[in-house]
């Protein structure tokens, strides 16, 4: 390959047995490989952009380091990192079709963060341990979920921080849906952590969870499909890598999975990063001005009682967010301050309130469930939130900051 390009990759510095290195790793999942490169390339990296041959990266390299990188070196690391699927080319494109197929082919959507030393246990034993022990964590609702005792809920925002960071905030949105909802369909509008081609994506897929299968509610996919056409079904192949809705399924299976009547609606949600920077309100487009319309109506006339989740997180900060700065205590007290503010206009559910008040700094702390939580908004038929608990999690290169939130 004469002239590499490197896919949206993550790439960012680690240390290996004392030596600096940096990672880079694909951030939508289609491949689980990562490549650890000395830090010392991250020059050579910068120029894997389709436009400078291999001889152009070399001649820059000497240039700006005064010292030889040689060709056959360069060449390893191409194949390397094209043999993982992190480059551009004919070797992605035919690993992707085959993902895409084999997706396409299957009624199943499958784990894809199961396992240990990943986001959340593998072995069916193991996961009830670790879930349950949300419940009783410091940080937690200091107790498992009781019988149900109201039917007030309409719904919740929850995070979709991995469980090692953020399980304890999970678990309280969770025990209030046990103990204060009777509903039989949740309505889970995921993240989208990346483009899907639309504002919304559906997909009539099962979940697979450790637990069993989560089974999606297709009457209810169909209706939307009926009122709005396949648009938003064509971008599916999202769902494949996306871990939002996996970790809500995940939660559900947990405490309805003996129950063949509990069954979700997944729904990814792309970014508002148009109206953030032109000062409108995403509700002025009609793709998303219709579809919540749609979701709103199809609510309100389904049989079954539905229940709506936004899966969703708040802040990211920090350099490995993009930011020249380290989230220090003085800056995430700041944070923990705006985040307060913002969450007053969710639990007020007034959505367009809650939109302009992450635009009007640009979305400085890049909230990252600001589609969901929006949508979440608009579709609710809510006339007040509660703020169940909030969390930050600081690390050297960022910190992320999250809530579950209770809508009645």
């Amino acid at each position: 390959m004469e002239y590499p390009k490197l896919r949206p990759v993550e790439i960012f510095p680690v240390e290996v047995t004392g030596q600096k290195l940096l990672c880079i790793r694909d951030p939508i999942g289609i491949t689980e490989k990562m490549v650890f490169v000395p830090y010392q390339l991250l020059d050579v990296l910068r120029l894997f952009d389709g436009h400078h041959s291999l001889r152009d990266i070399q001649a820059e390299f000497a240039r700006r380091h005064k010292t030889a990188l040689f060709i056959e070196h360069l060449e390893g690391m191409v194949k390397e990192l094209d043999a993982h699927a992190l480059l551009e080319g004919e070797r992605f494109n035919s690993f992707v079709e085959s993902l895409r197929g084999e997706f396409s082919n299957s009624s199943l959507r499958k784990a894809t963060l199961a396992g240990r030393g990943r986001s959340y246990e593998g072995d069916p034993g193991a996961l009830r341990a670790q879930l349950e022990g949300f419940f009783l964590a410091e940080g937690g609702p200091n107790g498992l979920p009781g019988r149900q005792e109201r039917d007030v809920l309409k719904g919740a925002v929850i995070p979709h921080i991995d469980f090692g960071r953020g399980g304890p905030c999970f678990a309280w949105a969770y025990k209030e849906i046990v103990e204060s909802s009777n509903a039989r369909v949740f309505i889970l509008l995921g993240t989208a952590h990346h483009p899907t081609g639309e504002a919304f994506t559906l997909t009539r897929k099962d979940f697979e969870t450790p637990l069993g299968v989560l089974k999606t509610e297709r009457p209810f996919v169909d209706a939307l499909m009926e009122a709005t056409g396949d648009r938003f079904i064509k971008g599916e192949f999202a769902h494949k890598a996306e871990h939002s809705i996996e970790l809500q399924a995940v939660f559900l299976q947990y405490l309805f999975g003996g129950r063949q009547d509990v069954s979700i609606v997944p729904i990814l949600c792309s970014s508002f990063q148009g109206a953030l920077q032109n000062g409108s309100s995403p509700g002025h487009l009609t793709e998303v001005k219709d579809f919540l319309e749609v979701l709103k109506e199809t609510m309100s006339t389904y049989p079954k009682k539905t229940c709506v989740i936004a899966s969703a997180d708040l802040s990211h900060v920090g350099p490995r967010f993009g930011d020249p700065f380290y989230a220090d205590q003085e800056r995430l007290g700041a944070i923990a301050q705006e985040d307060t503010a913002t969450i007053r206009f969710i639990e007020a559910v007034d959505a367009e309130g809650f939109f302009a008040d992450v635009q009007r700094d640009g979305d400085k702390r890049k909230i990252c469930g600001l589609t969901p939580i929006y949508a979440l908004l608009k579709v609710i038929r809510a006339s007040k939130g509660r703020l169940m608990k909030y969390g930050q999690w600081p690390d050297p290169m960022g910190m992320v900051s999250f809530a579950s939130i209770c809508f009645y």
